[in-house]
């Protein structure tokens, strides 16, 4: 599972590279540093917060909550940024919408009334398409799911009765894969290169 988003800095190098003769050693580096900082903990959060929400059927706030503060090594054309990303698994009938698992009685005399599943539980991970859970849950003790009357999704973790746990859908380091990240690199490197034209313009004092 990736914990992080990786930056590509080199959009930035490159515009900064151009005027770098202009330019002081010390104001080279300040120019390079504030505008990875600004990348990474303002654009790369915001994007994440957007993007995320289209392929998953989660909200942009809890999506954020899990994106934290950039960290930032090296300096000048060897800087790196990398902006954690961290997170539980998002709660089936929580985080993640859940529907079904009703239970009705059987027929028969009181003595012989039985529970009988209603309807198998469906859950919505990806945004717009909707998924029923298997009928037992091997990474989660190999037992059924069932609802709870406020809506969670549970499954006994034992044979017995006791403990039960709530079920998972995925985490948002599970989200940002690969692929993902590729993805947003693009309006990533769009805002890094504005942002660098603007903090060398105010650097040099021009209006």
């Amino acid at each position: 599972m990736r914990t992080a988003v990786y930056v590509d800095v080199s959009p930035a190098l490159n515009v900064i590279n151009q005027i770098k003769p202009k330019l002081s050693p010390k104001m080279f580096e300040e120019c390079v540093a504030r505008t990875v900082k600004d990348t990474g903990n303002r654009a790369v959060k915001k994007f994440i917060k957007q993007e995320v929400p289209k392929e998953y059927a989660v909200t942009a706030a809890w999506v954020g909550s899990k994106v934290l503060g950039a960290k930032f090594s090296g300096g000048g054309a060897s800087v790196s940024c990398v902006v954690p990303v961290r997170g539980e698994r998002g709660t089936i009938g929580g985080i993640f919408s859940a529907s079904g698992g009703g239970y009705s009685k059987g027929k028969g005399g009181r003595a012989k009334k039985k529970l009988k599943r209603k309807s198998a539980i469906k859950a919505q991970v990806l945004r717009g398409k909707t998924s029923v859970l298997p009928g037992d849950l091997p990474n989660q003790g190999g037992n059924p799911p069932f609802r709870m009357p406020n809506g969670a999704v549970m499954t006994r973790t034992t044979a017995q009765s006791r403990p039960i746990a709530r079920v998972v859908g995925r985490a948002v380091p599970q989200m940002v894969d690969k692929h993902f990240e590729d993805r947003i690199q693009g309006p990533i490197n769009d805002y890094m290169i504005q942002r660098m034209n603007q903090v060398v313009a105010w650097k040099m004092g021009i209006p």
